[in-house]
């Protein structure tokens, strides 16, 4: 007979969730692998010249943490500005970053948010990762079509996909736990 641990019976869900999770890692490591090459290199590219614009203006300082995603030339700004204007400011200068095709400004006026919100983020990330994977009921549908990021319980959701896809997709992502807004920032295809 086994010697099973019931000192904390927790465990069992916590393995159960853990395998879950590592099961999916594979799936969810090859998220891009639906665009080519240049796309994926041409919003590196972007994405580098935005924090480069953003760092290096002197009317931003150090209080200020904005993060920078792109994805087909569309560029998600997340994170915390301390004025109204530092926010404006930096939606300016990413706009001016050449082949940027449109600028969602996320950004809160609010003091910054320390480490711990960093790690949240990630928990909550491979949390919807896991569910887009696992929950949703788009026949054929590659969860490896959608980029997600999360700050501050917000998930953002990024990619190339049909409006119905793309509702379908953030009605999943509204029902996992630990979401609290869900903002589309999608680049609707098959509209004519």
């Amino acid at each position: 007979m086994k010697n099973v641990d019931r000192s904390n019976p927790m465990k069992p869900m916590i393995l159960r969730h853990t395998l879950l999770l590592l099961a999916t890692l594979p799936l969810l490591a090859g998220c891009l692998q639906y665009r080519s090459t240049g796309a994926m290199f041409d919003d590196q590219h972007i994405e580098v010249r935005v924090i480069d614009a953003i760092a290096s203006s002197d009317q931003l300082d150090r209080s200020s943490h904005i993060k920078v995603e792109v994805y087909e030339n569309v560029v998600l700004l997340m994170g915390e500005a301390p004025t109204e204007a530092a926010r404006n400011l930096a939606g300016d200068l990413a706009a001016e970053v050449d082949q940027v095709e449109r600028v969602v400004n996320e950004i809160e006026v609010m003091d910054r948010v320390g480490v711990g919100g960093k790690f949240s983020n990630s928990w909550l990330t491979g949390k919807v990762n896991t569910a887009l994977a696992t929950e949703n009921t788009l026949e054929g549908w590659d969860p490896h079509r959608i980029k997600v990021i999360s700050a501050r319980n917000t998930v953002y959701l990024m990619g190339n996909v049909s409006r119905e896809e793309g509702d379908r997709v953030a009605e999943v992502v509204r029902n996992v736990r630990g979401v609290e807004k869900v903002v589309k920032v999608f680049n609707y295809q098959n509209e004519g």
